[in-house]
């Protein structure tokens, strides 16, 4: 027995389209505005994520309850603190210039791209080192709980946007050796590296920002 909503398309508005009809590929501007998008709306999301830990910075200092905001033997290496910061600014000046490059058409952007994620992936690996060489926990005041999070959870996003960055790597080593099908879901794919490179680049250097901003404060305020 047929059902009575039998042939009524879903939304009234739109006129059903027969099942004999194909669906063109989608244009590649589309993925490119959308990836343009995420990348702003991410950076965003970073910013209110990473506030909370400055506002619990500035309101435990100023609470100082019993005066252990920070003891004495509390006190991160300074030289790795600062080891860390300059390998995440270099990170992202090579993701910038890797940006650069394939603007330009420069085949070697890989080599830029590629640099950023070894130093950023370096960054976390001195970060993991103070942990280990730190004499104090998260549970020895205001200041150590504050920097055992903050840079903790600043590491995993570290790490995130690295895995970012590599899939753009990745991407562009296929479509050299296997350049996508022009009849796929999306009308010619491989113009999406460039957009997707730059989406990943933008938040990279958004998050270093934050990364920098992160070192004053724990080190230097």
């Amino acid at each position: 027995m047929e059902s009575a909503g039998a042939g009524i398309p879903l939304n009234p508005g739109v006129p059903g389209v027969s099942s004999d009809v194909a669906i063109p590929p989608e244009p590649p501007e589309i993925g490119a505005r959308s990836l343009y998008v995420a990348g702003r709306l991410l950076a965003g999301a970073a910013t209110f994520f990473f506030l909370a830990f400055l506002f619990a910075y500035f309101y435990l200092r100023s609470l100082n309850e019993n005066g252990m905001w920070k003891p004495a033997h509390v006190k991160p290496d300074a030289t790795l603190g600062a080891i860390v910061v300059v390998c995440l600014v270099a990170s992202a000046l090579a993701a910038i210039w890797a940006r650069v490059q394939l603007k330009g058409d420069a085949r070697p952007w890989i080599w830029g791209a590629g640099l950023a994620l070894l130093l950023g992936l370096a960054a976390v690996v001195v970060q993991c080192i103070q942990y280990s060489s730190a004499h104090f926990g998260p549970t020895n005041g205001g200041y150590a709980s504050v920097f055992c999070a903050w840079t903790g959870v600043y590491a995993v996003a570290v790490l995130a946007t690295m895995y970012w960055l590599e899939t753009q790597v990745a991407t562009e080593l296929r479509a050299r050796r296997n350049p996508a099908s022009r009849h796929g879901d999306i009308a010619e794919a491989d113009r999406l590296i460039e957009p997707s490179l730059d989406a990943a680049v933008f938040f990279w250097s958004y998050l270093v920002g934050i990364g920098v901003i992160t070192w004053v404060t724990l080190y230097l305020v």
